[in-house]
């Protein structure tokens, strides 16, 4: 009876059992890295909002500029504001494919990124039937001549952009007549530029139209400052929530399913003319998305960065 009594003693000495772990539960968080670029190191106000839907989800997020990034064969890489790109290009276009062979994985895709970073591509759309202002490109070490401003400006006006540019860089309005000086052609001749005829309708603002993971999203108007063309805050440019009518929703569409190439985010830039509308940008590197106008669209895409193959590409 006094060894019955001791093992009963033990007993009750003994921790409540504990189930094991589930698999679930012993899983890592995914790693997601937001990249952003050394003088804009921290998340933007929309990006913010695109970090808390991924944490909501159970990712472990990183925010670094994108050449101060760390290599992680565990990490997808989001490239965000990674706005000096086309101030390093050949870096950045190296990190680029390093990020792809090292990643787990890279949204949206290197070889998307690669090819909407040089305005070239907009050639491309426009021999699918997206309707472009008149544009003609222009290769490394060339400048347009007297023939190609007369061309495409008329007797109006043209603007003159590098093809591998951002936040208006080295951007010029321009006429037939012209004449830049050297340190201004420098930009323009390093990458190659192009020429299209300027869109008096930018004056009303230029139309963002969001996509995530195969579906519109939302859409903003980014106005100019009186007496300005270029829309980005940067140069005075707002911005305002809008709801885009069938007839922009359906060119936007068409842009971004003529664009060909895998994504998971895109950002179609319209002006509406008098011709209808001219796509000026289709943004799949760095856009601003906008997700603090439209924060329905960071639930979205933090979705599909956690499981991309679950959700088309393509609207």
């Amino acid at each position: 009876m006094g060894d019955g009594a001791s093992r009963a003693t033990r007993a009750r000495r003994l921790p409540p059992f504990t189930a094991p772990p589930t698999f679930e539960a012993m899983r890592p968080a995914p790693l997601i890295q937001l990249a952003t670029c050394r003088h804009l190191p921290d998340l933007t106000a929309s990006d913010a909002v695109l970090r808390r839907a991924l944490e909501a989800r159970g990712a472990a997020v990183t925010v670094a500029p994108w050449d101060l990034m760390p290599a992680d064969p565990d990490a997808l890489v989001c490239p965000r504001s990674t706005w000096d790109y086309y101030i390093h290009w050949p870096e950045f276009r190296d990190w680029i494919e390093r990020a792809g062979r090292e990643a787990r994985a890279v949204w949206n895709p290197p070889e998307t990124l690669r090819w909407n970073a040089d305005k070239i591509y907009l050639r491309e759309l426009e021999a699918r039937g997206v309707a472009l202002p008149r544009t003609r490109w222009f290769e490394p070490g060339e400048r347009p001549d007297a023939g190609a401003l007369a061309e495409v400006c008329g007797e109006g006006k043209g603007v003159l952009k590098p093809r591998i540019s951002g936040t208006a860089y080295a951007t010029f309005v321009v006429d037939a007549g012209t004449q830049l000086a050297e340190p201004q052609w420098r930009p323009l001749e390093r990458w190659g530029s192009l020429l299209q005829a300027f869109v008096p309708e930018i004056a009303g603002g230029e139309v963002s139209l969001v996509f995530v993971a195969g579906a519109f999203s939302h859409a903003v108007l980014k106005r100019p400052a009186p007496g300005e063309f270029r829309v980005q805050n940067d140069h005075g440019g707002t911005v305002e929530p809008l709801v885009p009518g069938a007839d922009l929703l359906a060119f936007a569409g068409r842009a971004v399913a003529a664009a060909g190439r895998p994504w998971l985010y895109a950002r179609v830039d319209v002006v509406d003319t008098a011709r209808g509308p001219l796509l000026m940008e289709l943004e799949m590197l760095e856009p601003d998305l906008f997700f603090t106008e439209g924060p329905a669209g960071a639930e979205r895409l933090a979705d599909a960065l956690l499981d991309p193959a679950a959700i088309p590409s393509t609207p």
